[in-house]
C-alpha cells in the first residue's frame, strides 16, 4: 500500500439467551475493516465493477454492525418448523465513489485515485425467515426489507442517496417435495428490487457550446425488479459405492426478461431518444448427472 501501514482492531461479540425451550434471543456486534474498495458505475450502460486497493491516499473502509433477533422452534401437525426474525444496523466510513463526470473510461492503476471521492454510508433493515424441516414437503421462505444509503460531500449536493445495490425488497422461496423415496421435485423463486441508477431527465442546448444532459438526483431511478422461478426434477439411485443423481432442471421457467443494463437509443425516424433494456439468460433447460461416493 505504497509504504503506508494501516492497523485494524476488529472485535466481535455474540450472545444468545434462551427464554424458554423453544424461544431464544440473540444479539451480535462486529467491527470490521476492508482493504479493497468496490467502485461501481451509477450511470447507464454495461455494468462494470472495479476493485481497487487501499493506498496512501485512500484509507480502508471501516464499519460496525449491530444485530438483534429472535428465533422460535414450532411443531404443528407433527411437523417441525423454525421461525426467526433479525434486524441490523451498519454504519460505514471511508467509502469511495467516482467523482462527478469520472468513470471507468481511461481509468488505470496509475490515475484512479484522482477520480474518486470519500464519504460514508449506512445499511439497515430486517429479515423474516420461516423453514419447514420435516415431512414429504420441506423448504423455507425468507424476506428482507433493507436500505443501503450513501452520503458524499462532493456528490448529489451533499444529500443522502440510495446506493446502486440498495435492494428494498428481497424474497427467496424454496420448496422441495419428495414424490417417491427416489424422486423429488423442487422449485426456487427469487425476487429483488431493481438497482438504482442515474438517468438523464432531459437535454438542453447552449448554442456553440453543445448539447448537455440534465440529470436528476443521484440514483433516483429504479430499474425493473428481478424475479424468476427455477424448477428441478431429480431421481436418486443407490449404488454399493454411493449414489447417482439424475436431474432435469429449468432455469427461469417463465422466461422472465430481467434487466441487465439499459442504454440510451436514438430513433432514426424522428430523431427522438429513449431508454432501452438489455436482458440476459432467458429460459434455459439443462440435464445433469451427479455421482456421490
Amino acid at each position: 500500500m505504497q509504504g503506508t501501514t494501516y492497523q485494524s482492531l476488529e472485535p466481535r461479540l455474540s450472545a444468545r439467551y434462551s427464554l424458554t425451550e423453544n424461544w431464544a434471543l440473540k444479539a451480535a456486534y462486529a467491527r470490521t475493516s476492508q482493504f479493497v474498495h468496490l467502485l461501481t458505475n451509477s450511470g447507464i450502460g454495461l455494468p462494470t465493477d472495479l476493485w481497487v486497493p487501499a493506498t496512501a491516499a485512500v484509507a480502508p473502509q471501516r464499519a460496525q454492525q449491530f444485530s438483534l433477533g429472535a428465533a422460535r422452534n414450532l411443531r404443528l401437525r407433527n411437523e417441525n418448523y423454525e421461525l426467526s426474525f433479525e434486524t441490523y444496523y451498519k454504519p460505514m466510513q471511508n467509502l469511495i465513489e467516482f467523482r462527478e463526470g469520472a468513470d471507468f473510461v481511461g481509468t488505470t492503476d496509475v490515475n484512479w485515485e484522482t477520480k474518486v471521492t470519500s464519504g460514508q454510508g449506512w445499511a439497515y433493515g430486517g429479515e423474516v425467515f420461516v423453514q419447514k424441516k420435516t415431512g414429504r414437503t420441506t423448504g423455507w421462505l425468507g424476506y428482507t426489507l433493507a436500505w443501503s444509503t450513501r452520503r458524499f460531500p462532493d456528490l448529489n449536493q451533499g444529500a443522502i442517496y440510495p446506493y446502486k445495490y440498495d435492494r428494498r425488497h428481497d424474497v427467496k422461496l424454496v420448496v422441495i417435495h419428495q414424490l417417491t423415496p427416489t424422486l423429488s421435485l423442487s422449485g426456487t423463486f427469487v425476487y429483488g428490487s431493481g438497482n438504482a441508477v442515474t438517468l438523464s431527465q432531459g437535454r438542453f442546448s447552449l448554442g456553440s457550446a453543445g448539447t448537455f444532459d440534465d440529470y436528476g438526483p443521484r440514483n433516483s431511478y429504479r430499474m425493473a425488479a428481478y424475479h424468476r422461478i427455477d424448477l428441478d426434477l431429480s431421481h436418486t439411485k443407490k449404488k454399493r459405492w454411493g449414489e447417482v443423481v439424475n436431474s432435469l432442471s429449468v432455469y427461469n421457467a417463465y422466461n422472465r426478461h430481467n434487466p441487465y443494463f439499459i442504454y440510451l437509443s436514438s430513433n432514426n425516424d424522428d430523431n427522438t431518444l429513449s431508454y432501452k433494456q438489455v436482458s440476459l439468460f432467458p429460459i434455459i433447460p439443462s440435464f445433469s448427472k451427479t455421482f456421490k461416493f
